[in-house]
């Protein structure tokens, strides 16, 4: 985290050193200030390069990340071909159910909208086959559709997460444990439903 806000302090820092005008007015958080001020005062020469470089993402997450998709799909159609439709289709239903009832049960937690219960239950069993989406992406929108926060709700939300009693009257808190519990339960569906296909297989 520290690190972060180094690096961010010193992106601030260029910014303004390049900003064009007699003056400059910047508008930042209380964290930042200390580094900008040092940075500014000390004149420390400041390459942006590295600072606007996106660190690839590692090649072992995109095969862990695509790999299980591909293993539980493969798995089923294995047993297809070698046990018949029937088994796949079993250890299908079962994937489904896995998957969409701990994150319905999540949903439920959370008091999310019935559109948002529906929904979590639905997409879990799909959005664990990818790994680009999750179903508490779903779920959360879902629910911001539905039920957007007030403006009140925003400016109380830093007082009300102290207080976990007013995690489910906070729309927009509420939108969070959707997001949170959706995903916990798809994640147990996962494990718990690609076990059982894998199992199938022998």
């Amino acid at each position: 985290e520290t690190a972060l806000i180094d690096a961010r302090d010193r992106s601030i820092t260029q910014r303004i050193r390049n900003a064009r005008g007699p003056r400059t007015v910047v508008v930042v958080g209380a964290g930042h200030m200390r580094g900008i001020e040092h940075a500014l005062t000390t004149h420390q020469p400041i390459d942006p390069a590295p600072l606007e470089v996106i660190p690839p993402t590692s090649p072992a997450l995109k095969w862990v990340g695509w790999g299980i998709p591909t293993l539980i799909i493969g798995a089923l159609v294995y047993i297809g071909v070698t046990q018949g439709a029937r088994e796949a289709g079993e250890n299908l239903l079962f994937w489904i159910l896995a998957n969409g009832i701990p994150s319905l049960v999540g949903a439920v937690v959370a008091l999310g909208h019935p559109l948002t219960l529906a929904t979590s239950f639905l997409a879990a069993p799909f959005t664990s086959l990818t790994p680009v989406i999750g179903v508490g992406y779903v779920a959360a929108f879902v629910q911001l559709y539905v039920r957007p926060p007030f403006v009140s709700e925003l400016h109380s939300v830093s007082t009300d997460i102290a207080a976990p009693r007013r995690w489910w009257s906070n729309r927009l808190l509420r939108i969070l444990l959707v997001f949170v519990l959706t995903t916990i339960g798809s994640s147990i569906g996962t494990f718990v439903g690609g076990g059982k296909i894998l199992t199938s297989l022998f």
